[in-house]
């Protein structure tokens, strides 16, 4: 039986007016060219809550507050490791509507878009099933 590491990244989904804002992830970096919302690695000691709030800021440079949990998702390394990733998506508040800046090196382009215009474009598996999650609930 195989013994697996547990590692955590934690999201934010940020609506503005009912759009959901997406991240294109720079080619050339994992996932590159797929949408993503902002979020990364929770670092040691970090809560997932407070990651999701920092790597707002560091890849988006919005200020958000926590509202609610949204989805979590488990899944073993896709390359192999002995690692289980736990991606964890929290809906936030915006704590000041400010312009989006991006994080040069990990995105390169940033769209407010409804779920449903966001169906067409390539998102990131997680930011895809958490979006099906809520169009379904909405039905």
């Amino acid at each position: 039986m195989a013994v697996f590491e547990d590692r955590y990244v934690a999201h934010s989904w940020v609506e503005r007016n009912g759009k959901l804002l997406l991240l294109r992830r720079r080619v050339g970096r994992y996932l590159g060219g797929r949408w993503d919302i902002p979020g990364g690695t929770v670092e040691p000691g970090e809560q997932p809550e407070d990651a999701a709030v920092r790597e707002t800021l560091e890849e988006a440079r919005l200020r958000v507050a926590i509202t609610s949990q949204l989805s979590h998702y488990t899944n073993v390394d896709t390359e192999g490791r002995p690692l289980r990733f736990h991606t964890l998506t929290y809906r936030v508040v915006e704590q000041n509507h400010s312009d989006v800046v991006l994080s040069e090196p990990e995105h390169d382009k940033h769209v407010w878009l409804s779920l449903e215009e966001a169906a067409s474009l390539p998102l990131v598996w997680h930011v895809q099933a958490t979006a099906q999650s809520i169009l379904q609930q909405e039905l």
